[in-house]
């Protein structure tokens, strides 16, 4: 069956080169991002843990229409999402700083693209098999370079920003494209503010303190984080624990700051 997946610029991301190269780190990423979405679609009817540390009980129904809209109703993706590009040109500048690994130029319109900001978004890895780089299940040596494994995870048991992967950025984007999700709610899925005036960005934010009743359902690192809460716990085993706000959300890979992806 085919995927509706977004297109990836040429020659704006490189294919050139040894594999994995850039071009094969962002296609595995596109998949991730499709993967962390069904993976919340199996485990969301059943889960009574994770979930109200995200999201009000009340909004369960719109939160899982949510991650349906972008997995589209055959679970292959929204054939909308094959309407975005990704390129790392960034025709927004200021948009790539040292804290944003990505941003979506324009929620409106039907034909959006996100860009990659080549400073901090190759950092990210993947957890799919990268052409031409080995799977790690048969050689574990080669893992660290490529993929995101339990035990870098896991760190001290904590919800936090080593979960994030490539793939999640994209799930972040995605759900600022207005014509895939605005329908659930009636509203943008935005990047919302904290009471301090912070943008609701890393896992301290999202995790029990944002406001449940009128800014997680709209806010897309808490649909990111939560999926990600998911997935890493059914494939770790571990039951994570509340994040602290340091460590938990310095992510090294954006400045020792939660990665910001407008």
């Amino acid at each position: 069956m085919s995927r509706s997946l977004p297109t990836l610029n040429h020659p704006d991301i490189d294919d050139s080169g040894p594999h994995p190269n850039r071009f094969d780190q962002v296609e595995a990423a596109i998949y991730d991002a499709l993967q962390l979405v069904l993976v919340t679609l199996e485990l969301i009817d059943k889960d009574s843990v994770v979930y109200p540390h995200y999201f009000a009980r009340r909004d369960k129904d719109k939160v899982k229409q949510v991650f349906e809209a972008v997995a589209g109703p055959c679970g292959t993706g929204n054939v909308l999402l094959s309407n975005i590009h990704i390129q790392t040109t960034d025709t927004r500048p200021p948009g790539c700083d040292e804290w944003t690994p990505a941003h979506m130029n324009v929620h409106d319109g039907d034909s959006p693209f996100i860009v990659l900001c080549p400073l901090h978004v190759w950092k990210k890895k993947a957890f799919t098999i990268l052409a031409g780089a080995g799977d790690p299940d048969i050689n574990p040596g080669i893992w660290p370079d490529e993929y995101l494994r339990c035990k870098e995870v896991v760190g001290d048991g904590r919800v936090n920003w080593r979960m994030e992967t490539l793939g999640a950025i994209l799930l972040h984007e995605y759900l600022h494209f207005n014509l895939l999700v605005k329908h659930v709610y009636d509203k943008e899925i935005l990047d919302q503010k904290l009471p301090d005036g912070r943008g609701a960005y890393g896992p301290w934010a999202v995790y029990d303190n944002l406001n449940q009743n009128l800014l997680s359902r709209v806010n897309a690192d808490s649909y990111v984080y939560y999926a990600m809460h998911l997935f890493w716990k059914e494939v770790c085993g571990v039951d994570f624990a509340a994040p602290l706000r340091d460590p938990d959300e310095m992510d090294v890979d954006c400045g020792g700051q939660p990665c910001r992806e407008p």
